[in-house]
């Protein structure tokens, strides 16, 4: 998730003051910080294959090859035994057993709800027998909205309807009760599941769609439709993971499951959804879609009768955009949806070459009303308002760039890998997805610039400026005292939310920057192509990606270290896992 623009402006702010009070006994040249979008060559308009062609004068030009060799810092040596895939590699499906999700499903744009029947298969993946079950039900916390900080109250919302619960080992029904925070369901089972012992949950279920403008909720004419089915919770050393509902960002934490889905909707009503679209069969006033969607983490939809669709190839991929005319009056949408493609297709080649290509048919971008500037699921991001009405800035040529869409767009899509191919428990260590999702924004910036665009860092400095000093014990010191370092907290043990918001998107992004100045940019992208490697379609713990820093830089640069001591506090995690 990326929160809305003015919150980082007032962030960055502060950064600013903190760190001109740092350097230099309180003289130095305070850092400038601000988020920008890519201002590519205008060359060339895009090939449209889908419904709507826009006709802009001039647009950017969307690269036809990657080029060899990203800009920034040369690479440093590294210990000799660090082995990482090579650029632009394949991220492969994994052959071992997954979950299963079966689903037959229907929007009810009368009652606006969504239900259906679920079969589930799965096993224990854990050395401990499960006597009960967890599972997540996030839509009933709609039942009092600002409990979970929302500041309208009226949004109709309900407690999902959960029925016909059974275990398929025998066909027992199973009882089903509720914790004090409604969201966390347990089922007792009559007969433990074993280590390596799998069965089938099957359950029917109906969930109230609240009225609201964010990522779960229908607003002008659009529904948003995620995390609204019950889904088995994590088991880890701990036990079953709970966090509770978590406004500000993430707290859902889920296994890799294979999904085969059945979506009634009514006739005219348009879908974007995770996985891809396999069939489509008209019926009495209904379509029913076909999804599968293997190996991903969640389903989630968006649906509309009055969405456009803007569809694009890049590199066996299908991009979608799409979008409706709410905001005709204030804003050309069909060059918003232009936009948003090219940067959906520069982030995917960015982020392929950097971090291993995107592995699935389908990605989804819903243009949409929404409280951040953007949201994260597997194969669909959603782009909030914000992120567009606001961004149409004049070039030096003229033509708008939409320099914050472009940026939002690629740091949800950065999420495809850092929640979604790579898994992590963003409740409890949220720096694992959402600071790595910022630093990805650096990475499309160079790579937008290395095919001839004029950009800077959005979280980083211009060429030659200085970095955050993690050496510079004053500084860091200050960082601490405001509660933004160490980044690795949990959701809810930050003091304020907007101390989470910077700490998390923005100290986070800049100690991704520095560790990649440290060792080099070809040494740190290896870095994290290796961290992908070694976990996609797990759930990664957070010793995975600092040990791997240790493996490339070795335990004795200096640097490295400092900003390693500065940025994490180290006391919770496994010390045998890292060597210093």
């Amino acid at each position: 998730m990326k929160r809305k623009m003015m919150t980082f402006l007032l962030v960055i702010v502060l950064l600013a003051a903190l760190t001109a009070c740092g350097k230099n006994g309180g003289k130095g040249q305070a850092e400038e910080r601000v988020t920008q979008a890519v201002k590519a060559t205008p060359t060339a308009t895009p090939t449209v294959t889908g419904d709507v062609t826009p006709t802009p004068s001039e647009t950017p030009a969307t690269p036809t090859e990657i080029p060899a060799t990203p800009s920034g810092t040369p690479a440093t040596p590294t210990p000799a035994e660090f082995k990482a895939p090579e650029r632009n590699c394949s991220i492969d499906f994994p052959t071992r057993e997954v979950y299963h999700y079966d689903m037959d499903l229907t929007l009810d744009t009368k009652a606006d709800t969504i239900g259906g029947h679920v079969v589930f298969s799965f096993y224990n993946d854990s050395n401990d027998a499960w006597d009960k079950l967890c599972l997540r039900d996030y839509p009933s916390l709609f039942t009092d909205p600002q409990a979970i900080g929302y500041l309208m109250s009226n949004v109709n919302g309900a407690t999902t309807v959960i029925e016909n619960v059974k275990d398929g080992r025998d066909n027992s029904a199973l009882t089903m009760t509720r914790d004090s925070d409604v969201s966390v369901i347990w089922l007792a089972l009559s007969k433990p599941l074993a280590p390596g012992e799998s069965m089938t949950l099957e359950y029917d279920f109906t969930t109230k769609i609240p009225t609201l403008d964010d990522r779960f909720g229908k607003a002008s004419g659009i529904y948003n439709v995620a995390n609204f089915y019950p889904i088995l919770a994590e088991y880890t050393k701990d036990g079953w993971s709970h966090v509770a509902y978590f406004l500000n960002g993430e707290c859902f934490y889920s296994e890799i499951a294979n999904y085969d889905v059945k979506l009634t909707v009514p006739t005219g009503v348009i879908v974007g959804s995770t996985g891809a679209e396999k069939n489509r069969a008209e019926g009495d006033g209904t379509v029913t879609y076909t999804y599968n969607a293997p190996f991903v983490r969640d389903f989630v939809f968006s649906a509309s009768a009055d969405f456009q669709v803007r569809t694009e190839t890049h590199e066996g991929v299908r991009v979608n955009v799409l979008y409706t005319d709410q905001y005709a009056d204030a804003v050309d949408l069909d060059e918003v949806a232009m936009y948003s493609q090219i940067a959906a297709k520069n982030a995917l080649a960015a982020f392929g070459q950097a971090f291993g290509r995107y592995p699935y048919e389908e990605l989804d971008i819903i243009l949409t009303p929404l409280s951040a500037g953007g949201m994260e699921y597997p194969n669909l991001v959603q782009i909030g308002d914000s992120a567009y009405l606001y961004g149409a800035v004049d070039g030096v040529d003229g033509s708008a760039m939409y320099y914050d869409l472009q940026i939002v767009v690629a740091h949800e899509i950065g999420h495809q890998w850092f929640m979604g191919i790579v898994g992590s428990n963003s409740g409890r260590e949220p720096w694992q997805d959402e600071s790595l999702a910022s630093y990805t924004e650096k990475v499309f910036a160079d790579y937008c610039n290395s095919i001839g665009g004029d950009m800077r860092s959005p979280y980083g400095t211009d060429p030659g400026a200085d970095l955050f000093d993690f050496k510079n014990k004053i500084m860091v010191d200050m960082q601490r005292e405001y509660g933004l370092l160490p980044i690795n907290h949990g959701v809810h043990d930050y003091r304020s939310d907007s101390t989470y918001v910077y700490s998390i998107y923005y100290m986070g992004a800049l100690v991704m920057e520095a560790l990649e100045d440290a060792i080099g940019q070809e040494n740190f992208y290896a870095v994290i192509r290796e961290y992908v490697h070694r976990n996609a379609f797990t759930n990664a713990d957070p010793e995975s990606f600092l040990e791997l820093i240790y493996e490339c830089a070795g335990t004795e640069n200096a640097t490295v270290n400092a900003i390693i001591d500065a940025s994490f506090d180290l006391s919770n995690y496994d010390r045998s896992r890292l060597p210093r």
